[in-house]
């Protein structure tokens, strides 16, 4: 059994402004700084954009001695993250934008994926994050798909307040 999510950020600044900056090399190599600050293990493994639109991909380290009791439980060495993005093109007619993501963690302990549409409000823009989350480990599955739903929303949530400061200072 697999659990959803829909979680929603949103920002002061325009649509197409925020797109800008989520296709941005520089926006994702800052990202990880801040990341690699907080002692984390966080590297930038692949950018591209192109017509199609822009992938991102990242690999983020947790050490075992920081997981959870329940994670550390079932996770027998430091938990390797590797994050993809997709965003499709920005389209100024619907002043919107889609795309996916993904984050796969080894030993297929599970998944965790899902789809962001982008777009404006009458207040900036918000980003909205349908989640699913899959762990396959018997009878504790369930209790770590609700944890890491419950830390995604918080990522999240990190992630747009990182954007919102980012906007503000190069805009």
């Amino acid at each position: 059994m697999s659990r959803r999510m829909d979680h929603v950020v949103s920002f002061a600044a325009p649509a197409e402004t925020i797109y800008q900056d989520f296709t941005d090399r520089v926006y994702w190599e800052s990202l990880m700084a801040r990341y690699r600050n907080m002692s984390q293990i966080s590297d930038l493994t692949h950018f591209s954009t192109g017509a199609s639109g822009t992938d991102i991909v990242f690999r983020q380290v947790f050490p075992r001695s920081e997981l959870p009791p329940l994670a550390r439980a079932a996770m027998p060495v430091d938990m390797v993250i590797t994050r993809e993005q997709h965003f499709d093109p920005f389209d100024p007619a619907t002043n919107s934008a889609d795309g996916t993501y993904r984050a796969s963690i080894p030993a297929e302990f599970g998944h965790f994926s899902g789809q962001y549409s982008l777009s404006g409000t009458e207040a900036g823009s918000q980003l909205r994050l349908s989640s699913e989350c899959r762990v396959k480990i018997p009878l504790v599955g369930g209790t770590l798909e609700q944890l890491i739903l419950s830390n995604i929303t918080q990522l999240f949530d990190d992630e747009g307040a990182f954007m919102s400061d980012w906007v503000a200072k190069h805009q």
